[in-house]
């Protein structure tokens, strides 16, 4: 598992930084966006909606039938999160010296 923490699907198998491999924690995420220029009430009520329908219970036995755990963030915090994204990735493309062709 590369995630930062053991996934509920599979708890007995240990994250790679618990096997003893500092840094390689990688997390896979989906996540929603929507056009800069969006209305802030926009993006709330998306938001909201979003927040809703995971927490219903299909929706909730889907993803967990598919290994998915929803990481539900405010606005903000998704875009801190993206941000910091770009920042490790462009890092990774670095140290494994990928240009584009």
């Amino acid at each position: 598992m590369s995630s930062a923490r053991r996934a509920a699907a599979l708890p007995d198998i240990p994250t790679t930084l618990e096997a003893g491999y500092p840094d390689s924690d990688y997390n896979f995420w989906i996540g929603m966006f929507a056009a800069g220029k969006t209305p802030r009430d926009i993006v709330a009520r998306l938001h909201q909606e979003t927040v809703r329908a995971l927490q219903t219970p299909d929706v909730m036995e889907r993803l967990t039938r598919l290994g998915a755990e929803p990481m539900i963030m405010t606005p903000e915090q998704f875009d801190a999160h993206v941000r910091a994204e770009i920042r490790i990735n462009a890092t990774l493309v670095k140290a494994a010296g990928i240009t584009p062709h």
